[in-house]
């Protein structure tokens, strides 16, 4: 079976700063894109490489990360159709400051640096919605920090399986049913810590009732207690 190519202009219609323009320009700016498929475990761009333009996710996603000397990955966010991948670079001249990689085979709608500086010189109304955008962003990454440095590792991992349960979550008789997609050490690079950390945890909300596993599934029991364990600040002694 043949699978139906996708729309770039609907594409670069689920984007909030090219939103704003009529349909007549986004056919233009759509006929100066280029289709870029990626396979799942694929990097799409490198920390450092150069930047040639901006990236719309039209299928799939994108996972941003930093990866330390010593292996240890940060999952920055991880981004969907509608989603985009380089604007700061291609605004600051700089490089890509975060390695892009695909968790899902993706398709993604390339627009060179060149067309899209000179539209937001153009339009007003998407320079002023890409300077929201980064904003947004801006906001984003500082409650990341806040929470990497200021939140134990169970405060973490519980905002993590709260998110999952408000997200995928199906309330049944034994509780909020979802499944857990991501392994161990997935959830380790998306809170910022290791794979032992998350098991050693994992079990302390299995033993204290929070949670019940059923493999990779998780029956949230206890709502009010895991909603509790969100909150709190790091203590010294712990990492």
């Amino acid at each position: 079976m043949t699978v139906p190519a996708l729309d770039p202009v609907e594409t670069l219609r689920r984007v909030s700063f090219f939103a704003v323009l009529p349909l007549e320009d986004l056919k233009v700016l759509a006929s100066h894109c280029v289709v870029r498929r990626i396979m799942k475990d694929e990097i799409l761009v490198g920390e450092g490489d150069p930047c040639e333009g901006l990236f719309v996710v039209q299928s799939g996603a994108i996972k941003l990360f930093k990866m330390a000397e010593n292996g240890r990955e940060q999952v920055l966010v991880t981004e969907r159709p509608g989603s985009t991948v380089g604007e700061l670079s291609v605004f600051d001249g700089g490089t890509f400051p975060a390695s892009a990689l695909a968790v899902e085979d993706s398709t993604l709608l390339f627009l060179p640096k060149r067309e899209f500086l000179e539209l937001c010189q153009r339009n007003s109304e998407v320079a002023f919605a890409v300077i929201r955008s980064l904003a947004w962003r801006f906001r984003y990454l500082t409650s990341l920090v806040e929470e990497l440095s200021l939140k134990e590792v169970s405060h973490r991992l519980a905002r993590f399986l709260r998110d999952r349960a408000l997200k995928l979550g199906v309330r049944t008789r034994r509780g909020i049913e979802f499944p857990l997609e991501e392994t161990n050490q997935e959830i380790g690079a998306e809170i910022g810590t290791v794979r032992d950390l998350v098991s050693r945890n994992l079990r302390r909300f299995v033993d204290r009732g929070i949670i019940r596993l059923e493999r990779r599934r998780v029956i949230v029991l206890d709502v009010a207690e895991l909603e509790a364990q969100v909150s709190g600040a790091k203590r010294a002694s712990t990492g």
